[in-house]
């Protein structure tokens, strides 16, 4: 047989097994015409892949015949060139390609790449399909976690290929081991396999062949995805039935990690994934397979996997004589070896696995696809509950279905069993029919008791989080809710004395409120409904507490829930007393158990917080009302600072760690915007974006937009402070692009809607300061519009203030127009939302400086319209209200600048009060005036370091230089008119 002709039959083949088998007899009539030597051949290699079935390939002596009729042409790409470059080695080889190591052959610059090709003699129209549709699949696909395609293209020799980046590394079984990674970095290293396999899922692609060998792990410790070889990618015309019959054939995948839907050749779905990914798990936690088979026979493995139960891990670590992978099934190692490459003993190690891990593993194993997690997602949210000791969704298997099971398996032998049982049933029935009457009441209360215990639980903790981040779920959101807080209040008065049960209705009421309104992540916008959550929570851990004082784990539950509280009080309701109160509670029980030594790591993360969140209200951070303490804020965000950089270092493969210490860089950011140290606090957010832009590059996490996008927002902020305003615009429209899709996903969501908005004033500000009005304006215009109903339907402080923010950015945008009454009708606006915040809670010291501010403004329109009695009367106002926060804190900058504006503007009055008096003394007088006034502006700048066009609460002011030129100007006319 020639090469040509068995190139010919591959083909032939290839498109033959993909037709059902009732119409393959007519394709063979058509496809060999009257060639029958080759009908023949085909029908015959037909006929022994039906009889081998899915050990097709495991017998090849089937082809044997066919292959020994030509010479074989081994061929090598090593030392060939593709594209621009050279291939060095050979690295890798599967079913299908070949991987090479290649470097780049030019002199441009140095660059290894990984560069992978159809085998030679493999390149049937099936191979070139399942190859081509690799490429495609990894050409959409950019994350850190997942080896990136750098190119493709075909070679002179027709045959397709691709180039990846090249991974140094080992698999992630061999790097668990080597470096006697204990249980707890397992999982976290696992979690960002988790996040790939998200990803991917997320685009519609299913892996289909996950396994140690395709995870590497680089030196870095950052785990990458490989081998797209048999993915799927899933479109809407599929219907279920439709199982692919040449990849059960070929039995490309590894029947090890294959699914039982895999092996039965039955329709695979994301769920397959979720399977091997606990089998995947499975070995990294106890080194060994889930399954124990007498031999390593394709039949014999996919028995096991179809039929037999995995033990439970915890039980598997016990084992004294364990094989390992395929690689090495000679070698044995015993149950103290594999605990102490986990670094523990086996005693330890069982004990770390018993409990949430076995049922978290084994529920990934479960036969049915339907029963195992739902997503990826899910299977990841398990393991971080267990990681952040939270109750998970996995639960053992009951005895009724475990039961049920048996049954399938054995039922001539249950048969018997049965009536032997019935039998003896029978005669003890009699006897125990009373006590069991009392015995099933008192049971099924009980069971009632611990369904609704679970119910609630399932609600906020299952079902809540696997629809948290989809879009247009708010309103399924707050069902939940609902149904929830029912269980939940039914429940609390059966708490009492059960620890643990107060623990958990504890957490549950936390989520609750964060749902319900959490300012750091998607909400319902009912704060006050939040507020009484909190409390629930904060009422039982202060029981916990009084009859557990010792224990650090409650005394951080304890602080966390004072700390929401205090959030919830300051960010949404604008009570910034209580709020730093409690914020102050927070941070003193925190400190008390990050002392204790024990469960320090979460006593840290949640001083941190504390620290982080009591500087918030200090400074204000640029949200809402303050304590007027910058000195303090800033010393309480550099503490935070510190905290969060040591967890980071200490878990860098956590990006919760990371994202935290993202947020804590730009709160000392924002401290030194508002010292006038800008040039330093760009340098922070910087750093924040260099930790955070990765994470978002190849990451879908809601709230690592979110603070992207706020990082995006501070550096426009204070580029635009410095006068640089298209520098400021590139930010401001990343961070509208960042907002732009959650927004438009689910326009319920109050929270993402105010900051979207909020995002698009920022665009619209900027523009109107690089000179582009009508621009900037159409922006604001349409910001102010949804801002205003937005402030209506959620009728809260917050919302109101950002609304008045808003409309002093249209006024200024109206002003640049030359619209004087259109300005000072947004002003006056402006000025009625921030009175009234500010009078019913003098204390909110932000809001206070902001009614300064407008009415600044509001005073130069009246200037500028003649109107100077009432632009007296609004500049005397707001030095009032200056003055007093002045000396209340002489380090409120935003105040100095509102003083320092206030003194301006009368300075403009006499001056124009001068230009109109007709008697040369009266000139003279109010030339002197107008002096005094702009002197006093000066020497209030001259407190301010480094000071702006624009303050930091936003608001145009007039310049130093600017204001000096004024004052010369009345200085050189008092004397003139005084000649």
């Amino acid at each position: 047989m020639t090469p040509e002709r068995w190139r010919q039959m591959k083909e032939l083949l290839g498109t033959v097994l993909e037709l059902d088998p009732a119409k393959r007899t007519g394709y063979l009539d058509r496809a060999c015409g009257n060639d029958a030597e080759l009908r023949m051949d085909l029908e015959r290699l037909l006929a022994a892949g039906e009889k081998a079935g899915d050990e097709f390939l495991d017998h090849p002596a089937i082809l044997r015949e066919f292959a020994l009729d030509f010479p074989q042409q081994v061929e090598t790409w090593i030392g060939h060139r593709i594209g621009s470059y050279e291939l060095v080695e050979e690295i890798g080889a599967g079913g299908m390609g070949e991987v090479y190591r290649a470097v780049r052959a030019d002199d441009e610059y140095r660059k290894e790449v990984a560069i992978k090709l159809v085998r030679s003699g493999q390149d049937s129209s099936f191979v070139l399909h399942r190859f081509k549709n690799e490429r495609q699949i990894l050409a959409g696909l950019d994350h850190p976690n997942i080896a990136r395609l750098l190119d493709g293209g075909t070679t002179e020799q027709g045959l397709p290929y691709f180039v990846m980046e090249f991974i140094k590394g080992q698999r992630i079984d061999e790097y668990c081991d080597a470096r006697k990674l204990a249980t707890t970095e397992r999982l976290k290293l696992f979690l960002h396999v988790c996040s790939a396999m998200q990803y991917a899922h997320q685009r519609l692609i299913i892996h289909r062949d996950l396994k140690p060998g395709n995870i590497l792990v680089t030196a870095e410790g950052v785990p990458k995805l490989l081998d797209f070889g048999i993915a799927k990618i899933l479109q809407s015309s599929e219907t279920a039935g439709q199982p692919e019959q040449t990849i059960s054939l070929f039995r490309l995948l590894t029947p090890e990690y294959a699914s039982p839907e895999q092996v039965k050749s039955e329709p695979i779905t994301t769920a397959s994934d979720v399977y091997s990914l606990g089998v995947v798990l499975y070995e990294l936690l106890t080194g060994r397979a889930p399954y124990c088979v007498a031999t390593r026979t394709p039949h014999e493995i996919s028995r096991a996997v179809c039929e037999a139960d995995a033990e439970k891990p915890s039980a598997a670590v016990r084992h004294m004589h364990v094989p390992l992978d395929d690689r090495e099934q000679k070698k044995l190692a015993g149950a103290a070896v594999l605990s102490a490459v986990r670094g523990s003993s086996p005693e330890k190690l069982s004990k770390r696995l018993n409990g949430d891990l076995d049922n978290i593993v084994l529920m990934a194993l479960r036969k049915e696809p339907q029963r195992r997690y739902a997503s990826v997602e899910q299977f990841a949210q398990d393991i971080r509950r267990h990681l952040g000791h939270l109750p998970v969704i996995a639960r053992k298997d009951t005895f009724a279905y475990r039961a049920s099971k048996f049954v399938t398996r054995h039922k001539a032998g249950v048969a018997v069993a049965a009536l032997v049982a019935l039998a003896l049933l029978a005669a003890m029935a009699v006897t125990l029919r009373e006590a069991r009457i009392a015995r099933a009441e008192r049971t099924r209360a009980e069971r009632r008791f611990n369904d609704v215990r679970q119910l609630a639980n399932s609600l906020m903790f299952e079902i809540h989080d696997s629809i948290e981040n989809l879009p247009g779920t708010t309103s399924a959101r707050k069902l939940i809710v609902e149904k929830s807080l029912a269980y939940l209040d039914g429940l609390s008065g059966e708490a009492s004395g059960d620890v643990s049960l107060q623990r958990e209705l504890a957490t549950a009421y936390e989520k609750v409120g964060q749902v319900q309104g959490n300012w750091f992540g998607s909400n319902l916008g009912n704060p006050r409904d939040a507020l009484d959550s909190f409390r629930k929570a904060l009422a039982i851990r202060q029981s916990i507490g009084t009859a557990r004082s010792g224990s650090t784990e409650d005394q951080v539950a304890l602080a966390d829930v004072y700390r929401r509280i205090g959030q919830v009080q300051w960010l949404f309701l604008g009570d910034t007393k209580e709020g730093l109160e409690n914020l102050r509670r927070a941070v003193a029980i925190a400190e008390t158990a990050a002392g204790n030594g024990t469960s320090k790591r979460h006593a840290l993360k949640e001083l941190a917080q504390d620290y982080e969140y009591l500087g918030d209200i200090q400074e204000g951070n640029g949200v809402r009302g303050n304590a007027g303490d910058l000195r303090d804020a800033l010393e309480n965000h550099q503490r935070a600072l510190t905290l969060l950089q040591q967890i980071a270092d200490a878990t860098p493969s956590d990006l919760a760690s990371k994202s935290d210490l993202v947020m804590a860089h730009v709160a000392v950011g924002d401290d030194l915007v508002k010292a006038g140290d800008r040039d330093q606090a760009l340098d922070y957010y910087r750093r924040a974006r260099n930790l955070l832009e990765p994470l978002v590059q190849n990451n879908s996490n809601t709230l690592f937009r979110r603070s992207l996008a706020i990082c995006y927002t501070r550096t426009g902020d204070a580029l635009l402070m410095n006068g640089k305003a298209a520098e400021a615009l590139r930010y401001y429209r990343g961070e509208f692009q960042l907002l732009q899709p959650t927004a438009l996903a689910d326009p319920k969501d109050i929270d993402a809607q105010s900051i979207f908005i909020t995002s698009e004033g920022d665009v619209g500000h900027a523009l109107v300061e690089a000179g582009r009005v009508k621009e900037g304006l159409a922006f604001l215009l349409r910001a102010i519009g949804k801002q205003a109903a937005l402030a209506k339907s959620a009728n809260d402080s917050h919302s109101r203030s950002l609304l008045a923010s808003t409309e002093i950015l249209v006024g200024e945008a109206f002003e640049h127009a030359g619209n004087v009454s259109r300005a000072q009708e947004s002003y006056s606006r402006a000025l009625d939302i921030y009175a009234a915040i500010s009078s019913a809670d003098p204390k909110d010291i932000e809001d206070t400086v902001n009614e300064a501010c407008t009415r600044n403004h509001l005073g130069r329109t009246h200037v500028k319209a003649g109107n100077l009695d009432q632009a007296s009367e609004e500049y005397r106002k707001a030095l009032t209200i200056a003055k007093w926060l002045v000396t209340s804190n002489s380090d409120n900058m935003e105040a100095l600048y509102a003083l320092a504006d206030s003194y301006t503007g009368l300075g403009d009055v006499s001056a124009v009060l001068a230009r109109r008096a007709r008697v040369a003394k009266n000139q003279s007088k109010r030339w002197r005036e107008s002096g005094d006034w702009y002197q006093k502006s000066l020497s209030t700048w001259q407190k301010i370091p480094n000071p702006a066009h624009i303050s930091p609460n936003f608001f145009n002011v007039t310049e130093p230089r600017e204001i000096a030129r004024r004052a010369k100007l009345a200085a050189d006319q008092s004397r003139m008119k005084n000649r």
